[in-house]
């Protein structure tokens, strides 16, 4: 029988021993896998969730200001018209046009003229 140097015997069931085809690849290559890829990427969607969330404050923000001003637009609209119908309601009254149709030199008109219907 010949010994060839640099051959051992394995045999087929030791106690405790694995086979070697039963491992992944990676496993049996001393390779573990990086945990840097899984760092980037948590960094990466915690990001775009920060970017997101800081893209709806600014809205709603926005939003937020333009409501206020058009309530505080509407508040001056309904003063000013407020002041209007006071000013109408100065103005139009009987007293105030008949005082200035007299400073403009205008009379009052007689009695009305009834004109029966036939």
């Amino acid at each position: 029988m010949a010994v060839y140097e640099g051959t051992r015997y394995y045999p087929l069931a030791r106690p405790g021993a694995v086979s070697r085809r039963r491992q992944a690849a990676r496993v049996r290559a001393g390779r573990r896998v990086s945990r840097v890829p899984l760092a980037m990427a948590t960094i990466l969607v915690s990001f775009l969730l920060g970017l997101f969330y800081l893209t709806q404050t600014v809205q709603t923000a926005a939003t937020n200001y333009d409501i206020d001003a058009l309530i505080a637009e509407r508040t001056h609209l309904t003063q000013q018209l407020q002041s209007l119908q006071g000013d109408i309601a100065e103005q139009g009254s009987e007293l105030s046009v008949t005082s200035r149709a007299l400073g403009l030199g205008l009379s009052q008109l007689g009695a009305p003229a009834w004109i029966p219907a036939r």
